[in-house]
């Protein structure tokens, strides 16, 4: 091959590679493209069992700085995911309102202590059952009181600060779970909004319900 061939073929392999090496720093100048973010799922209502006698920091609001105590393992398949709904009712009674979910839930009066009894309406086929109540104690420790070695945690309940214990009576069959919310009054008293669930995951299903609810919880004097 003569030098001018040679030097042709070395010129075209330049080009080529000079013409390569530009495509490449093209593509590194191009952005990285972002996977698409995974589906939100939503996350179970708790984080440990409550036969261990711990809880988990749900993340639900209310103002809790060690959790919302009570809740099951979110890795047990039969775990339910916590119901969200509209809190489409209102009830009050002595001084003491709260929204609640009037679609699936019966409001009424109560009985002697008790200022208002919200209980499933026919709509509501959940085997796990709820039934909500409002009432005064004498302090936020004396309606804890009522419960058996709860599980507590600091909560607030819109502009009232106070606390919830929860308790789970594997006696009854099906289980039962107790829930107090305790919150202080200015003269000492405490309002108190209770739950009380059936079934293994009665207080799972339900919670995120409660604790809505308590966000609309007010008294007026």
């Amino acid at each position: 091959m003569g030098k001018l061939s040679q030097v042709w073929v070395w010129a075209v392999l330049l080009v080529i590679v000079l013409g390569a090496a530009a495509c490449g720093s093209d593509d590194d100048d191009e952005p990285a493209s972002t996977p698409e973010p995974a589906a939100d799922t939503g996350s179970s209502s708790g984080g440990v069992s409550l036969d261990s006698g711990l809880s988990l920091d749900l993340n639900t609001g209310g103002g809790s700085t060690s959790g919302l105590p009570g809740c099951a393992d979110p890795s047990d398949d039969e775990c339910p995911l916590p119901l969200v709904m509209d809190l489409d009712g209102e009830i009050a009674a002595g001084g003491v309102s709260v929204r609640y979910p009037d679609r699936y839930f019966d409001a009424a009066s109560g009985e002697g202590d008790v200022l208002f009894t919200i209980t499933p309406s026919e709509n509501n086929k959940f085997a796990e059952r709820a039934v909500f109540e409002a009432y005064f104690a004498e302090s936020v420790d004396a309606a804890l009181a009522e419960l058996s070695e709860p599980e507590t945690a600091d909560w607030t309940a819109g502009e009232l600060s106070g606390k919830i214990g929860v308790t789970r009576d594997e006696t009854q069959d099906p289980p039962v779970n107790t829930t107090v919310g305790a919150f202080a009054l200015d003269d000492g008293r405490a309002v108190v909004l209770s739950l009380t669930a059936t079934g293994k995951y009665g207080w799972d299903l339900w919670s995120q319900v409660y604790t809505s609810m308590l966000e609309t919880l007010t008294v007026t004097p």
